[in-house]
């Protein structure tokens, strides 16, 4: 949680709600996102223009199918995200310092140097500094508080001095 210097340290467990997030930024920025938004459009249209002279079924039908993709579907992403998070990300402290990223977390320590760093995914409200294609951290607004924007600087700066050197 501090940012003196050069050095950033966080501190914190990751919750179901931090996984969530991530997945529906994921699941709105595909093709996901597109059948979504038809179907809940479509939804939304069908039963504003015949929710006068349909039968009561079929209003139950449509407020289901509607519920599937602003309830249900989220959910199912936060149920999934809670049994996956379980207790294995509690404590996990990360620190970025001029070396790169190092992770400690159930008394185990792993250090993952700016070039190792694969990417950066900023969104408003987290950051996930991926240390290749499937391992990433998450990083809420909640734990970064109010070194969100000196540690993207920092990160910035350290992996255009990485790519610098190629």
């Amino acid at each position: 949680m501090s940012g003196a210097g050069r050095r950033f340290v966080y501190r914190y467990s990751v919750k179901p709600s931090d996984l969530w997030q991530v997945r529906m930024y994921y699941a709105y920025a595909s093709y996901l996102a597109v059948v979504n938004i038809i179907c809940i459009v479509a939804s939304i249209a069908l039963i504003i223009a015949l929710w006068r002279t349909s039968a009561d079924w079929f209003k139950v039908v449509m407020l289901i199918f509607l519920s599937l993709f602003t309830v249900v579907q989220p959910l199912f992403i936060y149920i999934t995200s809670a049994r996956q998070i379980g207790e294995s990300m509690d404590g996990l402290e990360l620190v970025f310092d001029e070396y790169g990223l190092t992770i400690r977390t159930e008394g185990k320590s792993e250090s993952h140097p700016w070039k190792d760093i694969v990417s950066i995914t900023v969104r408003p409200t987290l950051v996930i500094v991926y240390t290749d294609a499937s391992h990433g951290y998450i990083l809420t607004n909640r734990v970064l508080k109010d070194t969100r924007k000196g540690l993207l600087e920092f990160a910035a700066e350290k992996r255009n001095k990485r790519s610098e050197r190629r």
